[in-house]
C-alpha cells in the first residue's frame, strides 16, 4: 500500500489528473446506469399492476394481424409522483453525478496534488520578500511541483549565499577601511611633528642643514607613504588583497628609518627609547612601506602600555628582517595572548575609545602576506614583547 502511494505521489501532474477524472467518470457512469435502473424497475413495478387491472382491447389492422392495445393507464395521485421522479431521475443522474465527480476530482487532485506545494512557495516567496532566506523548502514528491519547489529551494540558497557573500564583502571593505584609517595615523604623525619641528625652530635658525634636510627627508617619505596608501586602497577589496613590493634596500638605511620614524612618534612621550642594530652590511628585498607601517603599529602599541623605557632591536636571521618590540609596561594578559591578533579586539581595562582594537591584526595579516610571522609574547622580567618577521627572499 505504501509502494502504491509513494507510486501515486511521483506520478506527474498530468498523469495524476487524467487518472483522477478517469476513476471518477467510471465512478459516474457507475452510479448513473444504477440509478437509471433502479428508477426503471420502479416504474416497470408500477405499471405492471396498473396492467393487471385494465381492459385489453384487440384490435385487426386488416391483413389478419391482431394488435392489442390498452387505454392510457390513469395513476393514482401517489404513483404519479414516483413516475414522476423516476423520470427526473433519469433524465438528470447523468449531468449531475458526471457534474458531481469532475468536482469532485477536481478538489481531490488540488488538495493531493497542489495545495502544500502552493502553500510552501508562497510562503517562501513572502519570507524572501522580507529578506528573511533562513528557512529551508522541503516537499517529499518528485512530480513537477516537486522539481519546482526543489528549483525555488536552490535559488533561495543562492541568494542566501550571494547576501553572505555581499555582507562578507562590505565586511572585509569596512574592516579594510578601518584598518587604513589606523595606520595613517602613524605617517600624519610624522608630518605633524615634522612640521611643528621646523615651524618651532627654523625662525630661530636653531635646526642645522643636516637635521633640516632629514626631517623635509622623512616628510617627503611620509607623503609618499600616504600616496601608496590611497592607491593601495582604491585597488584592494580586503586587508589580505594587500600587495606586497618586494625592492632592495640596504639594512642599515632601514634601521635609519625606523629610528627617525620613532623620534617623532615618541617625542610628546616620557619613555626612553633604546635601539639595538643586529643587521649585517648588505642589501635586502624588503617592502618598505609595509614594514614600516608593521613598526608603526608596534611602536604606537609600546608607547600606549609602557611604564618608562621600550627597546627596539633590529636583526636578520635565517633570511628574516626582524623587528623586536619590548616594553616595561604590564604585559599582555592571558586572553590578549590568545585573542590580541584578532579584529577589534580590545583589553576590558582599555576605555580608550581612540583604540579600535586593529594594530596587531593588521600587523600579523602584513607580516604573513611578507613571508613573515608575528609573535606576541611577555618578557620573563615584565613587559609585554612583540616579534615580527618579514621575509628577505626577492622571489
Amino acid at each position: 500500500m505504501g509502494r502504491i502511494k509513494q507510486v501515486l505521489q511521483n506520478l506527474s501532474i498530468r498523469k495524476t489528473f487524467m487518472l483522477y477524472m478517469l476513476l471518477f467518470l467510471l465512478l459516474a457512469t457507475l452510479l448513473s446506469s444504477i440509478s437509471i435502473n433502479l428508477t426503471e424497475n420502479v416504474e416497470n413495478q408500477i405499471n405492471l399492476s396498473y396492467a393487471n387491472s385494465q381492459d385489453q382491447y384487440t384490435l385487426n389492422n386488416g391483413e389478419g394481424n391482431v394488435i392489442l392495445s390498452m387505454p392510457p393507464v390513469q395513476y393514482s395521485p401517489a404513483d404519479q409522483k414516483v413516475i414522476n421522479t423516476c423520470k427526473f431521475v433519469e433524465i438528470g443522474s447523468i449531468p449531475i453525478f458526471f457534474g458531481g465527480c469532475i468536482i469532485v476530482a477536481a478538489l481531490l487532485f488540488y488538495r493531493n496534488k497542489l495545495k502544500k506545494p502552493i502553500e510552501l512557495l508562497n510562503g517562501a516567496s513572502a519570507k524572501i520578500a522580507a529578506s528573511d532566506l533562513d528557512f529551508n523548502i522541503s516537499y517529499e514528491n518528485k512530480d513537477e511541483m516537486g522539481k519546482l519547489c526543489s528549483s525555488f529551494e536552490s535559488m533561495r540558497a543562492a541568494l542566501e549565499e550571494n547576501n553572505r557573500a555581499i555582507w562578507r564583502s562590505v565586511e572585509e571593505r569596512k574592516r579594510l577601511n578601518a584598518a587604513f584609517a589606523h595606520d595613517l595615523r602613524t605617517p600624519l604623525t610624522v608630518l605633524r611633528g615634522s612640521a611643528d619641528l621646523l615651524q618651532k625652530y627654523l625662525p630661530q635658525g636653531k635646526i642645522s642643514e643636516e637635521k633640516l634636510i632629514s626631517t623635509v627627508s622623512a616628510m617627503s617619505d611620509n607623503v609618499m607613504r600616504l600616496e601608496n596608501y590611497l592607491q593601495t586602497m582604491s585597488e584592494a577589496q580586503k586587508l589580505e588583497d594587500i600587495a606586497i613590493t618586494k625592492n632592495e634596500v640596504e639594512a642599515s638605511s632601514v634601521f635609519e628609518q625606523i629610528q627617525n620614524i620613532s623620534v617623532i612618534l615618541a617625542q610628546n612621550s616620557a619613555c626612553k627609547l633604546d635601539f639595538v642594530s643586529d643587521l649585517p652590511p648588505q642589501k635586502i628585498c624588503l617592502d618598505i612601506d609595509v614594514v614600516q607601517r608593521v613598526y608603526g603599529n608596534l611602536l604606537t602599541n609600546a608607547l600606549r602600555y609602557a611604564a618608562s623605557a621600550i627597546s627596539v632591536c633590529c636583526r636578520y636571521a635565517d633570511d628574516k628582517f626582524i623587528i623586536e618590540v619590548t616594553d616595561d609596561g604590564k604585559g599582555f594578559t592571558e586572553d590578549d595572548l590568545r585573542q590580541a591578533t584578532k579584529p577589534y579586539y580590545k583589553n576590558t581595562a582599555n576605555t580608550d575609545e581612540s583604540h579600535l582594537g586593529l594594530g596587531l591584526y593588521i600587523c600579523r595579516i602584513l607580516t604573513e602576506k611578507h613571508g613573515g610571522t608575528l609573535l606576541i609574547t611577555n618578557q620573563e622580567g615584565g613587559g609585554a614583547k612583540v616579534t615580527a618577521s618579514f621575509s628577505v627572499n626577492c622571489q
